[in-house]
C-alpha cells in the first residue's frame, strides 16, 4: 500500500476529501510525519509495526561461511529485523527456495561444511537483537540470497533512507488498517474535525486485532520434581 493512499484514506475517513481526490502534497508531508509519531508512541506501548521488506546480499567470493546474521554492524548491515517470514535464493535468472527448520534439525545435520545451494535453514535471535541464518550448507559463491524480513517501522528503510509518501509498503496483518484509523483520529484535531464514536470504536478494535495476532502466550514449564510429589501424594492419599 503506497504511503500516500493511506494518508488520503485517513482524510476520507474524516471527510476532509472525497475518495476520488487526491490530497495535496503538502497534506502527505504532514500526515507522514504524524504516522511516524503514531509509531514512535505504539514503540513505548510495546506495540511493534512491521512491514515486510526483501533484504537481499549476495555472497562473497571469498569468506563464505554456513551462517549470515542481519542487524547493525553484521555481515548484512541494517536494522535488526523482527522476525523472518521467508526466504530463496536467486542464482542468474532461477530462484530456489528453501525450508525452515527446527535448532534440533538443523544440529541433526552432520555434514554442514559442502558447497551447494541451501534447502533448509534455521533462524536464531541474537542477545543484541540481530538474527543470524544458519544453513544446512555452505551457499555457492555469487548466489544472491533473498530475506523476506518482517522489519521495525523506524521512518527509514533497511538502507537507511528515510520513506517518502510515494513510497509502497507491505505492512503487516492489520497493521495498514490500525494506521489509518489512528492516524484519522490524530489528524481530526489539526483539520478542525470533531472525531467519531465509529472512527474511535474502529480504531480500537483494529489495535486490538494486531495485538491479538501478535500476542504469543508463554509455555509454563513445572518443575519435573514437583510432579513426582504431586503423583506421590495423590497415590499415599488413596491408599489410606
Amino acid at each position: 500500500m503506497l504511503i500516500s493512499k493511506t494518508i488520503d484514506d485517513a482524510l476520507v475517513e474524516i471527510g476532509v476529501k472525497n475518495p476520488i481526490e487526491e490530497a495535496t502534497p503538502q497534506d502527505h508531508e504532514f500526515g507522514l510525519r504524524t504516522l511516524n509519531r503514531i509509531v514512535d508512541l505504539f514503540n513505548t506501548q510495546n506495540l511493534l509495526i512491521t512491514y515486510l521488506e526483501d533484504i537481499t546480499y549476495k555472497m562473497p567470493t571469498n569468506g563464505w561461511t554456513n551462517c549470515i546474521t542481519i542487524g547493525h554492524g553484521m555481515q548484512i548491515d541494517t536494522v535488526a529485523p523482527a522476525d523472518i517470514e521467508d526466504l530463496f535464493w536467486r542464482e542468474s535468472k532461477t530462484d530456489h527456495s528453501s525450508i525452515a527448520m527446527s535448532y534440533d534439525q538443523w544440529c541433526g545435520i552432520a555434514e554442514k561444511s559442502s558447497e551447494s545451494i541451501p534447502g533448509a535453514y534455521y533462524i536464531q535471535k541474537m542477545d543484541n537483537n540481530s538474527i543470524k541464518i544458519c544453513f544446512d550448507c555452505i551457499p555457492v559463491r555469487g548466489l544472491e540470497l533473498h530475506v523476506m524480513a518482517k522489519m521495525p517501522w523506524t521512518g527509514k528503510n533497511s538502507k537507511g533512507n528515510e520513506y517518502l509518501p510515494t513510497d509502497d509498503i507491505k505492512w503487516g496483518f492489520g497493521i495498514e488498517k490500525l494506521l489509518m484509523n489512528k492516524l484519522a483520529f490524530e489528524l481530526c484535531d489539526s483539520y478542525s474535525v470533531s472525531p467519531s464514536e465509529s472512527l474511535f470504536l474502529k480504531m480500537q478494535m483494529a489495535e486490538d486485532a494486531v495485538k491479538s495476532y501478535n500476542y504469543q502466550p508463554s509455555t509454563l514449564k513445572s518443575d519435573p520434581t514437583l510432579n513426582r510429589y504431586k503423583i506421590s501424594t495423590r497415590f499415599n492419599r488413596a491408599r489410606y
